[in-house]
């Protein structure tokens, strides 16, 4: 389990998770972010909690009532500290050989069992390889490795990317990234990743990357084909 988490899912992702309401690709990355960080899940079963109150009592929210006040806060908290919460992110974790990688990793348990099965890489360019999963018909997801020393063109996006560090680490304009690290880019970013030591990460997009500067711009239509054909595997 990582403590030191320092970039999350936002409180309205995490709700819309809870509520069911994101396509399996986009579930899928949050939960895995959840087996990783602790934090996200207690956030997760708080607004589970939350949801639950207001199904059972939908008046309830509207309560200024001290003493239900506290008793809805003492009922979260024991949800929130409850050992088979704990326990259950920890069984999550599963080490698992990658091909491409010289060591094996512990991969969040919603990710093994499709990295144990065998991953098709593929090799983009410049120390860049990928590997899809098929999950629904509005998102492309992929495995990233970068290999160390490596950067991806600068890009942007016409929606947005759902990242999740799963081993080593990689920076942009932005920041730093490392080891269970939630990133969202989306239109308002432009920006290069690299990565010194080596990174490989789970990337959910919901529509094709741009980009924007040198000759990487020509492959801007290939981007667009590789995304559509991304999206229509899944019935």
């Amino acid at each position: 389990m990582n403590t030191e988490v320092k970039l999350h899912p936002s409180t309205e992702l995490l709700n819309q998770f809870v509520q069911g309401e994101l396509v399996t690709g986009k579930s899928v990355v949050v939960s895995a972010h959840m087996e990783l960080c602790e934090s996200c899940s207690a956030k997760a079963k708080e607004l589970q909690a939350l949801a639950v109150s207001s199904w059972v009592d939908p008046g309830s929210a509207l309560q200024s009532d001290q003493s239900s006040e506290a008793d809805y806060s003492n009922m979260v908290a024991g949800i929130v500290k409850s050992p088979q919460i704990k326990s259950e992110q920890i069984e999550a974790l599963v080490e698992v050989d990658i091909d491409i990688l010289n060591h094996s990793i512990k991969l969040p348990k919603v990710l093994a069992k499709a990295a144990s099965q065998g991953l098709k890489w593929k090799k983009v360019a410049g120390g860049i390889s990928e590997a899809q999963l098929f999950l629904d018909n509005e998102t492309l997801c992929e495995f990233i490795y970068m290999a160390p020393g490596c950067q991806v063109p600068v890009h942007t996006h016409q929606g947005s990317e759902s990242t999740l560090v799963l081993d080593g680490s990689f920076e942009d304009e932005l920041g730093e990234y490392k080891t269970s690290d939630f990133i969202i880019r989306d239109a308002q970013h432009n920006h290069q990743p690299r990565s010194e030591e080596g990174c490989l990460c789970f990337a959910v997009l919901d529509s094709p990357l741009r980009f924007t500067e040198g000759f990487a711009k020509l492959m801007n239509p290939v981007n667009r084909y590789k995304f559509k054909k991304a999206t229509s595997r899944v019935a």
